[in-house]
């Protein structure tokens, strides 16, 4: 590993999901090992407040935009003043930012994580903007060969980082499973069937309602649904209230009531957003991710880890998550009525849980531990500089 390594992550955004607090324990993990870090991020977001309650370094920018003249010039006045020699951007909008602000500047190197989708970047703009790239990481293998498609980039500037995650606390215990299953009036031979996200319409938490009212009568007496997250944040006012993206907030209203009706009988529970989620997953019982095309769910690796089977739609990155039959059963995007089967499926034949689960956990814990995530991107840090 070279030494005097200094990294200045850029991530603008105000939400809070997967890729944000990813980048957050990615910033602390490389702090404990050594490696000087900081965020460059936006006041009074999300990302700030877990900055500051971990006491990771923050500059603060003025807004998210791929072209803020403000932003350009203040990131690019830190990079020079206090040498940073790594700018990692986390969203499409800061590779704009670096890449405008680290014009001209010699031994600076900019890694950008994808972990969205990756639509074709082959106009003369992009190309431009790339050019100051000096490698792309992903998760998913499916990710980087489209990467390398789509982006203006050589093949070997994509790398595989699976994404580490702190695998030691991927414990069950039975007082936390007893424990939440009587907070939400679980009885021992229900089965929890839930599902950690944005409340956001791509996120197909409708079609998880939905296929509640489709499971035959002998199954749906058997299976409670937890829908577990907020809507999605579309900003945070001056005075610290969260505004939220309208269509998300239209669909957390619709599932209040539909919750609500008598044919659901009570078996679908909305839950906030916990920042300790073990505890709830050790009360659950089969995972589900509905969206319509997720590239590499954090989420399911934290089911996974802790022995939960998976139910996910056949796109993005997710059946190289759950390999179909192996780890997880795949489903449709938009279809409720393959949620309902893959319910089933499992109601009926609990060993299946079982191998499954445990087929899960083997996977991420010889998959994305930390310790490999963080060997790895430091020798892709020093890599960079010596080109």
């Amino acid at each position: 590993m070279q030494k005097n390594l200094s990294i200045l992550h850029v991530n603008t955004s105000h939400a809070y999901g997967g890729l944000e607090l990813y980048t957050i324990l990615l910033v602390k993990k490389l702090a404990e090992s050594g490696i000087k870090s900081a965020i460059y991020c936006i006041p009074g977001s999300r990302i700030d407040e877990e900055a500051q309650r971990l006491a990771i370094p923050v500059y603060y920018g003025f807004k998210q935009a791929r072209i803020s003249i403000s932003d350009i010039k203040y990131l690019r006045k830190i990079i020079k003043k206090d040498n940073f020699n790594i700018v990692h951007s986390h969203t499409r909008q800061d590779v704009w930012l670096c890449s405008l602000a680290m014009l001209f500047l010699k031994n600076k190197r900019q890694i950008f994580s994808l972990y969205m989708s990756a639509p074709s970047k082959n106009d003369i703009i992009h190309r431009f903007i790339y050019s100051k790239v000096t490698a792309i990481t992903s998760s998913s293998e499916i990710l980087n060969d489209r990467i390398r498609k789509n982006y203006p980039i050589l093949p070997e500037q994509v790398h595989l980082l699976r994404y580490g995650r702190d695998l030691s606390v991927y414990q069950k215990k039975h007082e936390d499973r007893t424990y939440i299953r009587d907070l939400y009036h679980v009885k021992n031979d229900e089965f929890v069937v839930a599902t950690m996200c944005r409340i956001d319409p791509g996120k197909g938490v409708r079609e998880i309602a939905e296929a509640l009212l489709l499971l035959k009568p002998e199954i749906k007496t058997k299976v409670k649904i937890w829908l577990m997250g907020e809507p999605t944040l579309d900003h945070t006012a001056a005075d610290g209230t969260r505004v939220y993206e309208l269509q998300a907030l239209k669909l957390y209203e619709w599932l209040q009531e539909f919750s609500k009706r008598p044919e659901v009988e009570n078996r679908i529970q909305l839950i906030p957003f916990q920042t300790n989620i073990i505890p709830y997953l050790s009360a659950m019982d089969i995972f589900i991710l509905g969206t319509y095309k997720e590239t590499y769910s954090l989420s399911v690796l934290d089911a996974m880890a802790m022995g939960l089977p998976v139910i996910g739609t056949n796109s993005g990155g997710t059946p190289e998550q759950i390999e179909n039959h192996v780890r997880g059963l795949l489903v449709s995007p938009r279809n409720s009525q393959d949620i309902a089967w893959a319910i089933s499926e499992y109601v009926e034949n609990p060993n299946l849980i079982c191998e499954h689960g445990e087929n899960a956990k083997n996977w991420v814990f010889k998959e994305h531990s930390w310790q490999n995530k963080v060997t790895k991107l430091n020798a892709l840090y020093s890599q960079a500089l010596e080109k």
